[in-house]
Order: C-alpha cells, then structure tokens, then sequence
C-alpha cells in the first residue's frame, strides 16, 4: 500500500484542484475509495465523478473500475502481511473457542508462507490429463478425501473414492493403469492401508499426488506431486481447515482451467435438480 501511496504522493503537484481534493480523501480514507463508486467519491469532495474518473487515469490506471481493484488487492496483501508478522499466541482473557479459532488462522498463514503456486499448477495440470482419477485417504482422513472426490466427479466426471475396506476396492486397483492418477490424503496417524494402494498404483504405472502434512511422510516414497499442509491438533482432534483452504484453491484453479467443461457438467445435474424439485 505504501508504493500506492508514493505513487499519488509524487503526482499530487500535477493534479487540478479538484483532482488534489481526491487525492486528499485517498491520503486520508484509502478504505472509502476502495468499496466506494466514483460517484460517492465526488460526492464526497464537492467534484464531479468524471474528475474522480480523471485523476485515476492521471495515475495511468484506465479508469476507476482498475484503480479500485488495486487499492483493494493493497490494502488486503497489507492486513494479511500484518497478520503474518504476528501470528496471535493464545491469549488469557481469551475464551477458547477464539483461542482455537486463532490455531487455525495461524495455520492458514502458515499455508500461505511456504505453499509454491508452481506446484499447486502442476497438480491441476496433472488432474486436468488424467484419464481416470482416484482419490484415496488415510484412516482418518477419510472424510475430506470423499468431499474433495465427490466435487472432481461433479466437475470433471471420470472420479472414483476408494476405500480398502470395500469389495470395490480391489476391481479399481485392477482397472489401475497408466494415464490414470490416484490422489492421497495421507496424514497422521499414517496407515498401512493408504501405503500399500500407493505401492499398487504405482507398479501399475499410475501416477501419485499426495496431500500430506510433512517431508517425514512415508507417502513420499511413492508420490509424483506432493502438496504440504500441516494439521493444527488440539485436544487430540485434528483440524483440517488448513487442508480444506488448500483444496479450495485447487477447485478454483482447475474450475479456471476447465471451465467450459466444468460448466456444462454443473448445468447438466442443475436440470437433473429442477427436473425432481430437489431444492426449496
């Protein structure tokens, strides 16, 4: 925010009356013009909207609507950068739920430090070019491995959960083949079970993506993409609201890169939805 600043700061002795009234509300309330038309803005400074709409382009932005946008993305980079620079510890006037509700704030700013956006695009990448797509978890993850599973099938089609304590199990790991991808939620306590479905996949020539929580993984060994994010525990009950922000992102990427497919599917099970009444 302190460039944007700088910025209007150097081209204030080029502005008009009217303009340096704008950049005078800008110094002052840099929120107001971030969620506020250029209309209010003139309003209120007693100038016109056009000399509002003028005194962006005299910053080179195109017009109101870009410069809007970048103050907004500013000033959210500078709370999340004042967020990261202290991370709340619990704290005693506290009451618990806001102290557990801190643990996983901090656990997202943690995802946001040392996630690589180049490897996140490589595992969209691989999800868009798989020709069958597996997604498995580890013994208590088997819940957030079903949702994610469940919205790639809806998206994508061509998705199936699998889990060995089912008789289908078996027939996915003989269908199994190169081409296709299995993707692993395998976070503590690591089971054998995941494990041995990586082992097979690979030995038949499948590709492995692995969301886990640490280099340490025994995942690792067999995985071709690896996604890290910790599990912020407390009282012995996992959170996994770090692991669901990271899985949101990648719909969203994959939804941007597939999305005249992923729209035609949704339109598709929204007439199946309208056909039987489904929905209030």
């Amino acid at each position: 925010m302190q460039d944007l600043l700088r910025s209007v700061s150097n081209s204030y002795p080029e502005f008009s009356s009217g303009q340096k009234k704008v950049g005078d509300l800008f110094f002052k309330e840099p929120i107001f013009l971030a969620f506020s038309s250029a209309l209010e803005v003139g309003r209120r400074v007693n100038v016109s909207e056009s000399t509002v709409i003028r005194w962006t382009q005299k910053l080179g932005y195109t017009g109101y609507a870009e410069f809007q946008q970048v103050v907004q993305r500013k000033l959210a980079e500078e709370r999340l950068e004042k967020a990261e620079q202290k991370i709340p510890e619990p704290v005693a006037d506290q009451s618990f739920l806001e102290n557990l509700l801190d643990a996983d704030i901090s656990s997202i700013v943690k995802l946001k430090k040392t996630i690589k956006e180049d490897q996140l695009l490589k595992v969209v990448d691989r999800i868009s070019q798989a020709d069958r797509i597996y997604v498995t978890g580890n013994f208590f993850d088997y819940g957030i491995a079903h949702w994610f599973s469940n919205w790639l099938n809806l998206a994508l089609d061509h998705t199936e959960m699998m889990y060995s304590s089912t008789g289908e199990y078996y027939t996915q790991l003989s269908k199994m083949a190169k081409g296709d991808l299995v993707i692993a939620f395998v976070f503590p306590r690591y089971s054998r079970m995941v494990i041995d479905t990586l082992k097979s996949a690979k030995s038949q020539g499948a590709d492995v993506i692995v969301l886990t929580d640490s280099a340490d993984s025994p995942a690792l060994a067999y995985a071709d993409h690896v996604l890290t994010v910790s599990v912020n525990t407390n009282l012995n009950i996992d959170s996994y609201t770090s692991v669901h922000a990271l899985l949101t992102s990648i719909m969203r990427f994959v939804y941007v890169k597939e999305q005249e497919k992923v729209n035609d599917n949704l339109a598709k099970v929204e007439a199946v939805y309208k056909e039987r009444n489904i929905f209030m």
